[in-house]
């Protein structure tokens, strides 16, 4: 049991380390072909960057296979939401009131773009929704899971359509070289900079599987070990290695003040969660969920819907982006000391 916790924690570090790497050279290849600005980047740059939590569902789905195999892909697709909304907004509530005392920003409120909340309408209407097929009455109607998967490709063909008449999408007016292309001119000869982070793409992509494989394994034995659901575990454990680049990046723009960035970096996946993976999950998977999906449920709509609310007026207290940090801390409580 140990020596598997050691593997997981080795697992989870690869994994984080080719997400990292992986999302910085996506941004600078970005940033190359000027997409960032553009309303393509702003559609196309959450499905590149999402990919890393995309890898490990895909090798638990098809690589690791079996009933454990697809619960922990089904966690990986409703932990992301989860952790974004309980941790990862509580960490940047923290980070604008450290940024306020150090005299980085000038007031302990975001100032947000009302735009904002196309994004929180889909998911606080959508998210809700996925339990609907993963109910025991519907899971012997295979129907159901296609009728619910077109209806979430519909929901994100639509966000698409309504991004696409509002035209907004943040200029990445600053982009962080891609680490090979820094250290590949005296490490690898490197020349080209699009060669180097293409070269850092496929690099990450081949680490993400090796750490996806071995960690789904480990998630697997160690739920068995101490008899919790494999989905319930992959739920907080997976998202804590994938999700991490886009937190701090939120954290850093939440701390400098830049609160229409920080809000962006993590609802602009979040809303992918309400709408193509889950119409991908219940084409790839049995959709059998259980209380830990609909714990995730429960706080990811409740954070959403009081952000929407704060969204509308503009203005976003701190304090509310810490609402989260409860639901994080009781789910943590619930499955390590009760069991759950």
């Amino acid at each position: 049991m140990t020596a598997t916790v050691f593997v997981l924690i080795g697992a989870m570090v690869l994994v984080f380390i080719a997400a990292v790497g992986f999302v910085n050279a996506i941004e600078y290849i970005g940033y190359r072909l000027h997409l960032g600005g553009s309303f393509v980047g702003a559609i196309i740059a959450p499905l590149f960057t999402s990919l890393p939590e995309m890898t490990v569902f895909l090798v638990a789905v098809f690589a690791y296979s079996g009933e454990a195999g697809q619960e922990i892909g089904v966690g990986t697709l409703f932990g992301q939401p989860f952790m974004a909304s309980s941790l990862s907004y509580g960490l940047v509530g923290i980070s604008v009131l450290i940024g306020y005392f150090l005299k980085r920003r000038k007031d302990l409120v975001l100032c947000c773009d009302k735009s904002l909340a196309i994004p929180y309408v889909f998911i606080t209407i959508l998210f809700p929704l996925t339990i609907i097929p993963g109910l025991p009455v519907f899971q012997s109607v295979a129907s159901v899971k296609y009728i619910f998967s077109l209806v979430f490709l519909g929901g994100f063909l639509l966000y698409i359509w309504m991004m696409f008449r509002k035209k907004e999408a943040e200029l990445i007016d600053e982009c962080e070289e891609s680490y090979f292309c820094k250290y590949g001119r005296r490490v690898f000869f490197l020349r080209g900079p699009i060669v180097a982070a293409i070269l850092q793409v496929a690099v990450a992509v081949a680490v993400l599987y090796i750490g996806s494989k071995t960690m789904v394994q480990s998630v697997d034995i160690i739920a068995r070990r101490i008899g919790m659901s494999p989905l319930g575990l992959a739920l907080i454990l997976i998202p804590a290695a994938t999700a991490i680049p886009e937190t701090t990046s939120a954290l850093i723009w939440g701390f400098r003040g830049r609160d229409t960035l920080a809000l962006g970096s993590l609802v602009g996946e979040k809303i992918l969660y309400s709408t193509f993976y889950p119409a991908l999950g219940l084409v790839l998977t049995a959709w059998a969920l259980d209380k830990h999906a609909y714990f995730s449920v429960v706080a990811t709509t409740t954070v959403s819907l009081i952000l929407l609310y704060y969204i509308l007026k503009g203005r976003l207290p701190w304090y509310a982006l810490c609402v989260g940090l409860f639901f994080f801390i009781a789910y943590g409580v619930l499955i390590f000391a009760y069991q759950f």
